[in-house]
């Protein structure tokens, strides 16, 4: 989530190289800053424990004579849920994987929606396996803010209520290892110095919240299934206690869900799925919005995917990054061992 993380300063070239797809928020979770490893919580309910004990083939056979239907006893236990989640976000060999997300982002005032802007979330990432059905994933994320209506980059932004044009920052966070499990909990992280590009200059992440002290759970499930098709949900909810009592808090509330097949997630062969990404969210104002007291929130929704190879991303994401991270573009994985 924007600005919950740490983020690295990089100062944009003048022009682009010429190469020519969530937040974001986020494709991918980020951690706070300072945290490798996130204390994690393991438990998981799941209903008819009795189902548990079905095969592979009589668990799909059962969701297709049925239609859509609640499949935890697909992965019976927290270890075999981590691992299908894993091969939908990443990889679960160490293997690089790409993600992408495009959602489009709204204010809610008072009854009232505001359309805002189209975020473009591109992520790099890396799955380690712990051997104790954990897994620690290092992620960057690069967001830019586009117009909703051209699709380019925006500069300034012209807010609703106070109508104030304000300048629109990039987001970049640092490369960051958490753990996933399936319910987690890391709390009292304290936010740190960090950098976000902009297109003229460079900010902190006060752009995005203020420093304090962040909570941020996390859970993966329920589980779907019909026929083939597989869902698994996972949810975020952060918040932010600001230090300075005259900053304002910050929370940020995601749900994904993401598809794949029953084949691939069931196959040990298989360590990196197909998958396809609905994403939600709501947050609070930012602080480069500058909203003040106005009440109200920002809501997002939008659809994302994964990416075996870098050049499978979405191409004005690709564009972007090469004008402004174009160190992404000539090593990603080198850039991910930054900070991992």
């Amino acid at each position: 989530m924007e600005g919950m993380v740490s983020s690295t300063p990089k100062t944009p070239p003048a022009t682009s190289t010429g190469l020519s797809n969530l937040r974001h928020d986020r494709f991918m979770a980020n951690p706070p800053p300072h945290s490798t490893v996130a204390p994690e919580i393991t438990r998981r309910s799941f209903g008819a424990l009795g189902l548990a004990a079905l095969t592979m083939p009589a668990a799909i056979s059962a969701a297709s004579a049925n239609g859509v239907r609640r499949a935890d006893d697909l992965f019976p236990t927290d270890a075999e849920l981590v691992r299908a989640l894993i091969k939908m976000r990443s990889s679960t060999d160490s293997s690089l994987r790409f993600g992408w997300l495009e959602a489009n982002r709204v204010a809610y005032i008072e009854g009232e929606i505001f359309p805002l802007l189209t975020l473009l979330a591109g992520s790099v990432s890396r799955a380690k396996d712990n051997g104790d059905g954990t897994f620690d994933v290092t992620v960057m994320e690069v967001t830019y803010y586009l117009d909703t209506q051209s699709g380019e980059l925006l500069d300034t932004l012209k807010l609703p209520v106070t109508g104030m044009d304000v300048k629109v920052p990039l987001y970049r966070s640092q490369p960051t290892a958490t753990r996933v499990s399936v319910l987690s909990r890391i709390s009292e992280i304290s936010t740190g110095d960090a950098g976000v590009v902009r297109k003229d200059d460079t900010d902190g992440d006060a752009a995005f919240a203020p420093k304090g002290d962040v909570q941020l759970d996390r859970s993966v499930g329920p589980v779907y299934a019909d026929g083939d098709d597989v869902w698994i949900e996972t949810s975020e909810y952060g918040r932010v206690s600001p230090a300075n009592p005259g900053d304002q808090p910050v929370f940020y509330k995601e749900s994904a869900i993401w598809l794949g097949t029953a084949k691939e997630l069931l196959d040990t062969e298989v360590h990196s799925a197909q998958t396809k990404l609905s994403y939600s969210a709501a947050s609070s104002w930012r602080p480069w919005m500058q909203m003040g007291d106005v009440k109200g929130h920002t809501m997002a929704h939008g659809i994302g995917g994964k990416c075996d190879a870098l050049d499978g991303m979405p191409e004005k994401w690709l564009q972007l990054t090469e004008t402004y991270h174009p160190e992404i573009m000539t090593d990603p994985g080198a850039v991910l061992r930054e900070e991992s």
